[in-house]
């Protein structure tokens, strides 16, 4: 990390330094470091401006209380690096041993595009396996500077922080001028508990113990008290000051001190007393702007011999060591020295060294160097940046790409090429991994001349940073109209972008020929043409049936595994249509792969929404603790800054497991937030997936009449169907329908509903005991005789544990008790009261219970010894551990399932154990073995 200057007093007591001032502030810091060596995770905002004290403070606190020692994995923002991927975590991976760093490939060069949670879950596995030893601390300094992909992955390691000994210090300077949709305010929404510092100035009396501590003489009171007024307590002013001044000038009231603002005089003063290669070293280092070798900067700054000239900036305090290694890399004490010294360098020094510094640099700091040193207008560099960028670009490097275009629109002569290159930056920027920066340049692109590119950029941001379906299908519609011929790529761009604006208006019907356009012209960012595929298969869905949906992905390669990362969208698409056929099995193979693919770094549009179908499936299949992991993977891999239709999808499927067991505070919360997300966007598909989790709660706790209510919000009209409004998830919420039809008396719709319902069904094999139990219902009582050998078929034929079975054999049953065949309903009975414990289904197996000791209370001894849930007072997340456990995986394998670390695991196991009354792993298999166990293998539905 960086100095920020020295706040303690040199001294030592008990081999400790002891510290000038910051008591109140260090007491936080050592509440916050005793709660992590206790297992309790802290994240601690350090704030204050710059120069104030803020990096010494963190490193003093962490080298000088009384606690165990630490491992520190530091990193430190800067705005050059600001728009390259993951910079601040290839720095923290810097930090790690090789050896630990093999078996976590993201972390040691994530290549462009990779998906920040991803590389976050592999963070967390390298937190997880050092903590093993001693506690972790996570240091990031100048964070107001982090890359959008370090801050999501910072985000999501801060989310999953439970049991851990793990101290996440972040460290900022003051809010002011912060854009509130930044990847700093972002990471900031990721750890609401935090605790925040805020270092104000030093006070008089710490004032005079720093210049004994650095001078050995002490300041009378009223001279430690003008020097603090005078730098409002800036240790780094104060030091400057102190190194500077001889004492009687400080003591001196009638000698006005140096103005501190800017540290200019300081630092002037200081460079003129320094010999001329030391000046032109220091000049050198502030140009390359980076920790870097001695022979580089000696390059830069034309010295021969830079031997001498390192030991007076040492001297001078201007001038530090970065670390031991041979080569003996510098850097400038501090930032705002840094700014000073560059401020100070003539303008014609500076473009040489800039121009010297850009032999010497990497290709993106090239690019800046080479910026910098243009002193006006350079239509050529311009030109050469644009090209740069549209390579950028082709390369899925969009906010690299954003980057080079603001340079070159800054670079341009002509008007019309400013323009043009800010528009097309706008552009890139929507695509880029921070969406929400866009909106920053939103007023240029306002005061741009009218042009198809202007109304292009301005619906992308309309679409994608502000959900503006509106406003982006009529700027976006303007776009392609007024496009020329030779203008292919804004053509196909505005195609792509109005094809989606219609598919999430609900308009799916005029989604699929901006879509085939978009594509015919070709030329679109790699991610964005395999999502218009996507518009264009999920609108053939809704107009014109499932299977045409599905029949846009034929020229897919049939096996998963053989799909391309650029076609990963398309693959997770198809892997929805089959689920919402009811082709489970296919449909899991794509989806899984594309999980597995999601863990290796690959990034998608569709986020996390393959976790959500795969917990759908498990609903279905009656595998209720994969599908609880695999709604809540969904939920822990959010994207703050994704387009919001996937979250009202998200919280639908995490409701169905708790609504089906009875925890009603928690589906109910899934339900809110389903319909809060989904009133955002007013969307007919998103209002579908809060409907459906609104019914399934009702459903649950038999309220029926609500549950009605509920359902009459799709407003069931052949007209609405036509515009393919209801296709998507109809095999789910059409069974519902029919089920509150039915159950309030409303018998002649629910006849028409199932009718329909059997004809989308057909093939379907999933829904066969659901259409039983509808025509029982429908035609009241048990049926036909042959009712109970179909029943009987489906038994054997599903999994044990299916709740479509339990709900029809509950029902099957109830019907041939109220007819008087008691003997022959206790089975049934009984059968779908285990099928309901064995998922946890609480309130369907108290009604279960209730119909048997209704009808058939002479019966009672002969069904007294049934199943009994198999891990009664387990919290949801304990649930999950012990499933894992009997699936036989290790606890790092139950970590990187729940994205969570070991310790975590450890912490619930202990809890598991505790409440069960078992000691180890094996006593807890052989107490879940109780139960029966389910045909089928449940840890195929969770990719590994």
């Amino acid at each position: 990390m960086r100095s920020d200057g020295v706040v303690d007093a040199g001294a030592v007591e008990g081999g400790r330094p002891r510290f000038v001032g910051r008591e109140a502030e260090l007491e936080q810091m050592s509440e916050a470091l005793a709660k992590v060596v206790s297992g309790v995770p802290q994240t601690v905002w350090v704030v204050g401006a710059a120069g104030i004290g803020k990096t010494t403070f963190v490193q003093r606190a962490l080298s000088a209380l009384d606690v165990p020692e630490f491992t520190v994995l530091d990193a430190t923002g800067d705005p050059g690096e600001s728009v390259l991927e993951f910079g601040l975590v290839d720095q923290i991976a810097c930090r790690v041993d090789p050896v630990l760093l093999r078996s976590v490939p993201l972390l040691s060069g994530a290549a462009p595009g990779t998906s920040p949670f991803a590389v976050g879950a592999q963070l967390l596995e390298v937190l997880s396996v050092l903590q093993a030893d001693r506690p972790v601390a996570v240091v990031v300094d100048d964070v107001h500077w982090a890359d959008p992909g370090s801050a999501r992955a910072l985000g999501f390691l801060l989310r999953r922080m439970r049991a851990d000994q793990i101290l996440t210090v972040l460290i900022r300077r003051g809010r002011a001028g912060y854009d509130p949709e930044s990847a700093l305010h972002q990471l900031e929404r990721s750890c609401p508990n935090a605790t925040t510092i805020e270092l104000s100035g030093l006070s008089g009396p710490d004032v005079g113990a720093l210049s004994l501590a650095m001078r050995g003489e002490e300041l009378a009171e009223a001279t430690a008290e003008r020097l603090r007024a005078h730098t409002g307590g800036n240790p780094l002013h104060i030091r400057t000051l102190l190194h500077e001044l001889p004492g009687d000038a400080l003591d001196d009231d009638r000698l006005a001190l140096p103005a501190p603002s800017s540290l200019l005089t300081a630092v002037r003063a200081t460079l003129e007393r320094l010999p001329g290669q030391t000046r032109a070293l220091l000049e050198a280092l502030a140009v390359l702007d980076e920790v870097s070798p001695l022979a580089r900067v000696a390059h830069v700054a034309g010295i021969a011999d830079a031997t001498l000239a390192v030991a007076a900036g040492l001297e001078s305090g201007l001038l530090s060591h970065a670390s031991r290694e041979p080569s003996r890399p510098l850097r400038i004490s501090h930032g705002l020295q840094r700014e000073a010294i560059y401020d100070l360098i003539p303008p014609r020094r500076r473009v040489d060294l800039h121009e010297r510094a850009a032999a010497v640099s990497d290709p993106i700091s090239r690019w800046a160097h080479r910026v910098a040193a243009a002193a006006a207008t350079d239509p050529g560099l311009a030109r050469e940046l644009e090209a740069a960028a549209h390579s950028a670009g082709n390369l899925g490097q969009h906010m690299l790409a954003a980057r080079y275009l603001r340079w070159a629109a800054d670079l341009s002569s002509e008007r019309a090429d400013h323009e043009r290159r800010l528009l097309t930056c706008c552009v890139h920027m929507v695509f880029g991994s921070e969406r929400s920066s866009a909106l920053a340049l939103r007023p240029q692109a306002e005061r741009c001349s009218v042009s198809p590119l202007r109304s292009l950029a301005l619906g992308l941001i309309a679409l994608f940073s502000e959900g503006d379906r509106a406003a982006a299908t009529r700027m976006l519609t303007d776009a392609l109209q007024r496009c020329g011929e030779h203008d292919g790529w804004a053509r196909a761009v505005s195609a792509a972008g109005l094809s989606g604006a219609h598919m999430w208006s609900g308009a799916a019907h005029a989604a699929i020929e901006p879509g085939r356009l978009a594509l015919r012209l070709g030329g679109l960012p790699v991610r964005l043409a395999d999502f218009v595929r996507v518009f264009i298969a999920v609108a053939r869905c809704r107009v014109d049936g499932m299977d045409s949906g599905l029949a846009e992905f034929a020229d897919m390669p049939a096996d998963a595994a053989e799909v391309p990362p650029e076609q990963l969208d398309s693959l997770i698409c198809r892997g929805a249509i089959r689920t919402m056929l009811g082709r489970f099995s296919e449909a899991g193979t794509d989806l899984r792969t594309a999980v597995l693919r999601g863990r290796g770094g690959v990034y998608t549009m569709s986020g996390a929404s393959p976790h959500s179908y795969l917990a759908a499936i498990g609903y279905v299949q009656g595998e209720w603790e994969d599908a609880s992991i695999l709604a809540d993977q969904s939920l822990s891999l959010a994207d703050p800054d994704e387009h919001p239709h996937n979250r009202a999808l998200r919280h639908m499927v995490a409701s169905f497991v708790p609504s089906g067991r009875g925890d009603w505070s928690t589906a109910t919360d899934h339900v809110r937030t389903a319909w809060a997300n989904a009133q955002l966007l007013g969307n007919p598909q998103d209002l579908r997936y809060a409907v459906i989790a609104e019914a399934t709660l009702h459903q649950a706790k038999g309220r029926h009449t609500e549950m009605l209510a509920t359902l009459r919000a799709l407003r069931h009209d052949e007209s609405t169907h036509r515009n393919g409004t209801h296709t998507w998830w109809e095999l789910w919420w059409r069974p519902l329908l029919v089920e509150a039809l039915i159950a309030t008396g409303l018998r002649a719709e629910a006849a028409e509903q199932l009718a329909v319902l059997r004809g989308r069904a057909a093939g379907v094999d999933y829904l066969a005991p659901t259409i039983v139990r509808l025509d029982l219902a429908l035609a009241g009582g048990a049926g036909p005789g042959w009712v109970g050998d179909r029943v009987d078929e489906l038994a054997r034929r599903g999994p044990r544990r299916c709740f479509l079975q339990a709900q029809l054999e509950s029902d099957f049953g109830k019907g041939l008790a109220e007819t008087g065949q008691l003997r022959r309903a206790v089975p049934y009975l009984t059968s779908a009261r285990d099928r309901f414990a064995e998922l946890g289904a609480a309130p369907f197996e108290q009604r279960a219970i209730a119909l048997i000791d209704k009808h058939a209370p002479s019966l009672s001894p002969a069904v007294a010894g049934l199943a009994e849930a198999p891990v009664p007072g387990l919290s949801r997340r304990e649930g999950q551990v012990a499933h894992l456990v009997k699936l036989n995986l290790t606890n790092r394998e139950i970590a990187a399932q729940l994205y969570v670390t070991t310790k975590t695991v450890e912490y619930h196991l202990a809890n598991v154990f505790l409440k069960l009354g078992v000691a180890n792993r094996r006593e807890l298999r052989e107490r879940l073995a109780a139960a029966p166990p389910a045909p089928r293998a449940s840890a195929e539905s969770l990719p590994r």
